[in-house]
Order: C-alpha cells, then sequence, then structure tokens
C-alpha cells in the first residue's frame, strides 16, 4: 500500500480567538511601526507549497507523510494525501480523494508548479519522482468538492515548472526537468481551462525559444519567473539575467500566434507563440532562489537571491525595479543601492500586501545553496512611494529552503514551512507556521468594514460595494484605496499567481462605494481577487473573495470533438474504459535531440568543462544558468544543450576547433554571468597531432590552428574532471587513466622514427603562464600504429 502524503485547508475566518502575540523587537518599537509575529502554531506538515483558496482556505502540502523521518527512501514518496484544517476547531479531515494521474497511480505533488483557472481550480503540473526528475502529470484540486481530478499527461514530465495563468483563462506550464538524464523540458506547454481530461492533444504546444532561434535560444532554468505585462504579453524575468518576451495573441486579431512545424503524421501542425529578447538585463546577473512580485500594474521587482562573486559568496540584497508602463522601446531594469533590502538574502519569500507594501520574511544569508548556520529571521518591508525599507519585527524561527509565505484576506500573513531537504535535518524540517500583523492592523480606530459586495463582476463594468463603520456605531470612513490582489499560490520562493493593482476611479457616497472594475483580462486575468478598502491612514477591510469572469472573446479553446464539454475524468480509471492514449509526440525537438543533430554536425570533439552547480540537484536540471554563461563567452560557438548529469560536465566547441582556451578568461566570463552559482572544475580537450620525446619531455606539436605546443604529463587524482555529485567530490580514476602517459611514452619507442608518432590525446588542459599549457593525458589513440595494442 503506498505511503501517502499530507496537504491541509488552513481557513482564514474573520473572528478567530486571538493568538499570543510575540513581544516586539529587542528595539522595543511598537507593533505600529514594526508589526507583530503571533506564537508558531502547528500544521500536520510542512508547507511547501500553499494555496490561497476562493473560499478563503489555504490549501498546503509537502513532501512525504513524515516529515522528521531519517529514513532517506521516504524523500521520493510517490503519493500526496490531502486534509481539511480548520483552524478554528482545530482539526484536520481527509480530502474526498488523493491526487492520481489519469492511469489511477497516486502522484507525489512535491516540485509542481501551480496556478488558478478561471473557475477557481488550482491547476497543478508536474511533480516529483525524486530529485531532478518529475512526472508528466497535470490535475486540478476544486475548493468546492475537495476533490483532485486528473487531467491528460503533459508532453514530458516536469519538476520545478512554472505555470501562470493567461489573460484567455488559458495556462502556460514552462521549464521543469524530467526523466534518468534529469533533462529540462524545454517545450513550453498550455492548458485550455474548459477542455476535458481524457484527451491526450488537449495540451498546445508553444514555440520552444531554442528551436525558434535555431538552436542559438535560451533554456530557460527550473521555476522561471514570469509575469504579464498591461498588454497581455508574458515576460520572463529570471533566474537569467535578460529578460524574454512570449507573446501568444496577435495584437490586431487576438488570435493564437501559430507557426507550422514540418512534422509527418497526424494531429495539430503548429506551435503557438512568438519570443523576443526583451532587450534588457538585470545588473546582479544570474541570480535564483529569490522572488520577483508585481507590486503595482506593469511594475516588477526582483529581489535578492543568487550568490556573489568573493572569497566567501553570499546572496545579494540588490533590488532592481522593471516598469513596463508606456516604454518607448525596450523597458530598463532599474536599481540604487538606496532601493537593496538592508539584509542579503536567498530562499526567502516576498509578499504584496494590500496597501501595496512588499514584505519579506526569512531566507539565509550564508554562502552555499541553503545555508541554514545563517537563517535570517528580520523581516522588512518596501514602500514603493517612499522608495525605502523598513525593519520588521523579526520572526521567531528559521524560514529558509521549502518555506512559503502567504497574504490571507485579513490582511495578516501567513509564513510557514522550511526543510525537507537541502541539508535540513528532521529538526529544521519545520511543520509549524506563523502569522504577520503588518503595521497597518495596530493603527488603533478599527478598520473599514466591508458589508456587502458581489461574488462576481465583469470586465469594464461598475460594482457596487457597501461599506460599514470601523467601530460600531461609528461613522462611515473616508475610503482613500481599493486594492485586488489575487489569490497567491506559491512554492520555491515563487508566488505564481500573486499582484496587485488598484482600482482607481471610484466613487463613494456615504457607506455606498460605486468601483470599476479592471478594463480587460490583460490587467488581470479571469478568476478570483482579493478586494480591499483602506482608510485614509492605509488601514485595510478584512477582504471579500470576488470572481471576475472571462469575457466570451476571452475564452479558451473549446473540448475537441468527441470529447464531452467540462468533462472530469473520475478518478478511478476502469478496465472497460482501459489506459488513457499517451500524450502526441512532440512536434518540435527535445533538448535531446538538439543534442543528437549538434553531435552530428560538429567535425572536431567537444571541449569537456567540468562544472558543479551550488544547486545540489546536479547539472541536468541546474542547467539553464550554466548554458546560458557557457553561451556567452566569445571563444565558444556551440553549447551542447544537454550536460552529462552523471559527471557533471557540458560539452562545448570552440570558434576555432583546435584552438587552446584561456581557462582563466573562461572562468571569469562564467563568473561573470553567473556569480558562484557554479563552479568551473577545469576544462578536457582531445586534440591531434605529431606527439614527440625529447630528452624524457614527451610534447605535442604546435599547429597552424594551434602555435602553441603542449606539454604532455600523467594524468592524477587532481586532474580528474569528472564528479560524483553524490559524494560532492571527483570520481576516482582508473589504472588504464592513470597509467595512459606511461603507455604513450612507451609507444614512442616503437615508432619507425624513434621519436615521433601522430596521436589523438585527451586530457585535462592545465595553463601553467602565459601561452603556457600542459595537457594531462587520460587516454590516446595512435593515428599511426606501430606498436600492437596489447603493447600499448
Amino acid at each position: 500500500m503506498p505511503t501517502t502524503l499530507h496537504c491541509h485547508l488552513l481557513q482564514v475566518t474573520e473572528k478567530l480567538s486571538p493568538p499570543t502575540p510575540i513581544p516586539a523587537d529587542n528595539k522595543n518599537m511598537a507593533p505600529e511601526s514594526v508589526g507583530q509575529w503571533l506564537q508558531p502554531f502547528e500544521l500536520s506538515n510542512v508547507a511547501v507549497h500553499a494555496s490561497l483558496l476562493p473560499n478563503g482556505k489555504v490549501l498546503y502540502w509537502g513532501r512525504r507523510e513524515n516529515p522528521k523521518s531519517t529514513d532517506l527512501s521516504t524523500l521520493d514518496e510517490h503519493a500526496t494525501k490531502a486534509f481539511v484544517w480548520d483552524p478554528v476547531a482545530k482539526t484536520s479531515t481527509p480530502t474526498a480523494n488523493e491526487p492520481r494521474d489519469t492511469n489511477g497511480n497516486p502522484v507525489n505533488l512535491f516540485c509542481s508548479g501551480h496556478s488558478f483557472l478561471p473557475d477557481g481550480t488550482l491547476l497543478i503540473a508536474g511533480g516529483h519522482i525524486r530529485d531532478g526528475r518529475g512526472p508528466n502529470q497535470a490535475c486540478v484540486y476544486d475548493p468546492e468538492t475537495n476533490t483532485f481530478t486528473p487531467k491528460a499527461p503533459m508532453n514530458k514530465g516536469r519538476w520545478y515548472p512554472s505555470v501562470l495563468t493567461l489573460p484567455d483563462g488559458r495556462a502556460l506550464v514552462i521549464s521543469g526537468s524530467y526523466d534518468e538524464a534529469f533533462t529540462v523540458n524545454n517545450i513550453p506547454q498550455i492548458w485550455p481551462s474548459d477542455t476535458g481530461t481524457a484527451n491526450p492533444a488537449a495540451w498546445i504546444e508553444v514555440t520552444d525559444p531554442l528551436n525558434q532561434f535555431g538552436g542559438h535560444g535560451p533554456i530557460f532554468p527550473l521555476y522561471p519567473r514570469l509575469h504579464l505585462s498591461p498588454e497581455g504579453r508574458i515576460i520572463i524575468v529570471g533566474p537569467l539575467a535578460e529578460s524574454w518576451w512570449l507573446d501568444v495573441k496577435d495584437p490586431a486579431t487576438g488570435a493564437d500566434i501559430e507557426t507550422p512545424v514540418n512534422v509527418d503524421g497526424v494531429g495539430r501542425q503548429s506551435v503557438v507563440g512568438r519570443w523576443t529578447d526583451a532587450g534588457t538585463s538585470r545588473q546582479a546577473m544570474f541570480r535564483d532562489y529569490c522572488p520577483s512580485v508585481v507590486y503595482d500594474t506593469g511594475k516588477i521587482m526582483y529581489m535578492g537571491g543568487g550568490l556573489t562573486v568573493d572569497n566567501d559568496p553570499a546572496p545579494t540584497n540588490k533590488v532592481e525595479f522593471l516598469d513596463l508602463h508606456g516604454a518607448h522601446g525596450p523597458p530598463e531594469w532599474t536599481s540604487s543601492p538606496l532601493t537593496n533590502m538592508r539584509v542579503e538574502r536567498r530562499q526567502f519569500n516576498a509578499t504584496v500586501l494590500p496597501d501595496g507594501t512588499v514584505l519579506v520574511t526569512g531566507g539565509t544569508k550564508g554562502s552555499g545553496f541553503n545555508d541554514l548556520s545563517r537563517p535570517v529571521h528580520d523581516s522588512e518591508l518596501w514602500d514603493p512611494v517612499a522608495k525605502k525599507w523598513t525593519d520588521m519585527a523579526p520572526e521567531s524561527v528559521n524560514r529558509c529552503y521549502h518555506s512559503t509565505a502567504l497574504l490571507l484576506p485579513d490582511g495578516t500573513v501567513l509564513s510557514a514551512g522550511g526543510g525537507e531537504y537541502g541539508g535540513a535535518g528532521p529538526d529544521q524540517c519545520l511543520t509549524n507556521a506563523q502569522l504577520f500583523e503588518p503595521p497597518y492592523l495596530h493603527k488603533g480606530g478599527g478598520r473599514p468594514t466591508i458589508v456587502s459586495a458581489p461574488s462576481e463582476i465583469a470586465y469594464g463594468q461598475d460594482f457596487a460595494v457597501t461599506i460599514g463603520p470601523s467601530v460600531p456605531g461609528g461613522s462611515i470612513d473616508t475610503i482613500d484605496t481599493i486594492s485586488w490582489v489575487r489569490l497567491g499560490s506559491v512554492t520555491h520562493t515563487r508566488n505564481m499567481s500573486q499582484s496587485l493593482m488598484f482600482l482607481t476611479g471610484f466613487r463613494q457616497a456615504g457607506a455606498s462605494l460605486t468601483v470599476p472594475a479592471p478594463a480587460n483580462a490583460n490587467l488581470a486575468p479571469p478568476g478570483h481577487y482579493m478586494l480591499f478598502v483602506l482608510d485614509r491612514r492605509g488601514v485595510p477591510s478584512v477582504a471579500r473573495i470576488i470572481r471576475i469572469a472571462a469575457t466570451p472573446h476571452a475564452a479558451a479553446t473549446p473540448a475537441p470533438a468527441g470529447e464531452p464539454p467540462h468533462g472530469l475524468l473520475s478518478d478511478a480509471v476502469t478496465a472497460e474504459a482501459g489506459p488513457p492514449a499517451p500524450p502526441p509526440p512532440s512536434l518540435q525537438p527535445t533538448l535531446g535531440e538538439h543534442s543528437e543533430r549538434i553531435v552530428a554536425e560538429q567535425s572536431q570533439p567537444p571541449v569537456v568543462v567540468g562544472l558543479t552547480p551550488i544547486c545540489p540537484y546536479g547539472l541536468g536540471p541546474c542547467w539553464g544558468g550554466a548554458y546560458d554563461a557557457l553561451r556567452r563567452i566569445p571563444d565558444i560557438e556551440v553549447v551542447n544543450p544537454v550536460p552529462n548529469q552523471a559527471d557533471s560536465v557540458a560539452f562545448v566547441y570552440p570558434t576555432e576547433g583546435d584552438m587552446l582556451p584561456d581557462i582563466d578568461v573562461w572562468r571569469r566570463e562564467l563568473a561573470r554571468t553567473v556569480n558562484s552559482s557554479y563552479e568551473m572544475r577545469g576544462i578536457e580537450m582531445t586534440l591531434s597531432g605529431v606527439v614527440t620525446n625529447t630528452n624524457g619531455q614527451v610534447t605535442l606539436a604546435a599547429t597552424p590552428a594551434r602555435p602553441q605546443s603542449l606539454l604532455l604529463a600523467p594524468f592524477k587524482q587532481a586532474n580528474q574532471l569528472k564528479w560524483d555529485i553524490e559524494a560532492r567530490a571527483a570520481r576516482p580514476i582508473s589504472d588504464i587513466e592513470a597509467g595512459a602517459y606511461q603507455r604513450l611514452h612507451d609507444a614512442l619507442a616503437h615508432c619507425p622514427t624513434g621519436a615521433a608518432v601522430d596521436a589523438q590525446v585527451t586530457g585535462t588542459l592545465q595553463k601553467n603562464g602565459p601561452a603556457k599549457f600542459s595537457l594531462h593525458v587520460r587516454q590516446f589513440e595512435l593515428l599511426d600504429a606501430v606498436a600492437p595494442a596489447s603493447d600499448l
């Protein structure tokens, strides 16, 4: 019987028993200045994934059933079990079912991506088979029925994908890694939200940027940071430094941008979308494990993360801003030392509050992937009007890797999770949570109240809201601001749904407000939002959750013929129905197929580059940043898009096949792009030429394309480029590798000329000074057979 995980639902009500507050910090600052953390309370699992549902509850799940287990095999459990947790009754009840794939097998939703669809269901894509390898499952959670329903499987698996709901109500799924090679899934897909579950062709294939640019486009890293512009365009702002646009719709016609693909067979023969270089890059370059948020319409901030290039690498505190409004030409990232966070951090969360401020919580300021010895408890609050950060009250527990933070309808912030794994022992797999009360809840004098509001509104139409006094029997407040906040869905520092816009131009007549709805779905995709009204002090009401429905022209593609519209596949896959059809083959090449083509096109062996990512899951899944950095090195013409996960090496082809790269320059160029997120261990080359032995000195002679001669030397353990990611050490060299140089030396004695032979030698390149190199011979092949193989 499979082991199950526990996910839970946390209901937010307006009348909770008051938790005990934590005293203000040691600066004795009052809660009206720094806010206040309430005492931690227990959940039933580590809240690695958390989503605020339209019913005001929070769906969350962890990695495994028992997060305190010391049995590491439980880290790869293949099931998830959901519960509903009521914070008032403090009871947990099972959900109606467990998430399963279309074959009826339980699935682990850990490391999935998720975003809300227009009907309030949560689309969950991918998940966990093992670290770096995700399934191709997709499912939805319906808060009304409290059930998971499987959807048609995706093209390939996805571990660490991002999901974004589009203006037409469909959902874009991008990135994630899969298969035994831990390859990044380079082909995005769109889920049509009103299509049924059983049709394997339901997914719409999106243009692969690598393919669009003839094999020279980007490979987006895991959990890419993507947002919508006010025009409905998709922009990817990280972790890569360079920003990219994806246009799905033709702005003139509103139809999908389709590109024909030459593929034999039947079915859809075009892909959707067009990629464009946004023409702007962040100054802090590659930064991962950090949040980006939309804190106002068209305004994005990217905070912290990455690792600096120092002797003791640490995350950055740098904050960069991108304004997509009215840009004449490409938008430009901006930053200033005055707008940086006070504390550098990674593995943290950022939450947009109803007044437009941004709360930063948790993280670590230490070096490495997830340094638990240097957690950050201090919270900070960004004020976009004053353009400054203010220290908030410190959280009482660590919130590092796998922590979450979520704005709740009562204006508090739920902070939870941490651990599972990233070096966290059982004591750091945190099943507790805390609530933060921002300063606006401590200004005294009560808060505005919403007496009535519609449950659903339409784009471009006014709607009525009735408010009540802040205190019983008091006068009606003058409302200063109305904010519209999309329900959050967060994991791995990425809140995939979070956005805020202000509903301006409202009118107040006593207790009656006439509020203009968002003008179109580009500004606010269809779905559920929290409506907050704020008084002149900036104090928000408790939110009303309101749905804005998709307009007819924005509706998703109808269900294909033969499939029931809005069909819901039962969790039980019956024998009569048989197993569902597999997903159709992709119209575009996978990274593996791109790799095969590149290898076939090259006339020279690749240069092998040893790379160690700070990400503990290996070079295969943690590849996007390294691929981007290698492409930027001027000496490199082609980068094979698939690295070797087992040995943690990449394969590149220089602009001149026989050139000797300057290793120091390559290291500097790599660090300039990815900072300290990867370490270059060295370079292995395969070179051909005349090998000579002069007075015991074995040398590979220069050629017209390679003017430097190379000293050949024995291959030792210190020269090993192959890396064992489990042991975090170089792999042991074999006796055959260790003896290669001596066998080559001995072969020269069999050469008819007595001192020279044409050979191809492979080994680790060492720079010994300006224009001085040696090659530590790991293997060789004689191009002139001068001695029996048994003698070599």
